[in-house]
């Protein structure tokens, strides 16, 4: 278990590092937020899995997105490529959602080796953002770009089966880094996001409530704190009979 304390400790240490404010000074806006979303995972192939998953925030974001994924042969290292659409809003439009964005990403998820309770897992992500220019708050000609850089870790906690013997109880907490970088104007540049969620496992469906927290540093003198509850839905398929697959993807390797 000394290996597992080593991880526990890492997971708290990166915490606690992006969970404090980095200007003392700063004025901080409190807003909630709901966040809905539908993930799938479809294994096609010993090597190779389908990604698909919608999110919504009201009066926020939709995101549409797709991928491909491709699994090592130890099934512990995956690594996903594809596109997104988003539908954003802007200071102007008064909730709707007008604005557009257009997201190649890729993503690589290494799963550490796991006992039967605890597992952890590490996933780095990078989006290419195109988003659509503003000028004086509404939609002009064009697209900004800019890049940014996730560092995501999950711990997750199964207690065990519960109602009955393929129904399971698990507990993720999810910690995840947000960095923007290139010339273009749009995005904040750094975000943290936190999320506690209670999974329950059935079959091939995850149905996850929890909650969320994002520190999104807009400015040294000025932050927001977006919080408020999780609903989703985790769906693996698998169409490949010749062998029971190791990955099965969860919900905290589908966040947005």
């Amino acid at each position: 278990m000394g290996f597992y304390k080593k991880v526990v400790f890492l997971f708290i240490f990166t915490f606690l590092s992006y969970s404090i404010k980095s200007r003392a000074q700063q004025q901080f806006q409190y807003n909630y937020e709901t966040w809905w979303g539908v993930m799938t995972s479809v294994r096609v192939s010993e090597k190779w899995s389908v990604w698909n998953d919608a999110h919504f925030v009201d009066e926020t974001f939709f995101i549409y997105r797709t991928g491909l994924t491709y699994h090592n042969k130890r099934d512990n290292l995956v690594t996903t490529a594809g596109y997104s659409w988003l539908r954003l809003t802007t200071p102007l439009s008064e909730g709707r959602l007008i604005r557009t964005e257009h997201r190649p990403w890729m993503q690589t998820t290494f799963r550490v080796p796991s006992t039967k309770k605890l597992s952890t897992s590490f996933r780095f992500r990078y989006d290419a953002r195109f988003i659509q220019n503003l000028e004086s708050g509404q939609l002009a000609e064009g697209f900004s770009f800019n890049h940014r850089w996730r560092f995501n870790n999950a711990l997750r906690y199964r207690w065990g089966n519960v109602l009955s013997s393929n129904t399971v109880l698990s507990t993720s907490l999810l910690n995840e880094a947000l960095f923007r970088t290139g010339s273009g104007p749009n995005g904040v540049r750094h975000e943290h996001r936190t999320h506690l969620l209670m999974g329950l496992s059935k079959g091939p469906i995850t149905y996850s409530v929890g909650y969320i927290v994002r520190y999104i540093n807009i400015s040294p003198e000025r932050a927001r704190l977006n919080h408020g509850m999780v609903f989703w839905m985790t769906i693996n398929l698998n169409t490949f009979k010749k062998k029971t697959t190791e990955f099965v993807e969860f919900p905290e390797d589908h966040v947005n």
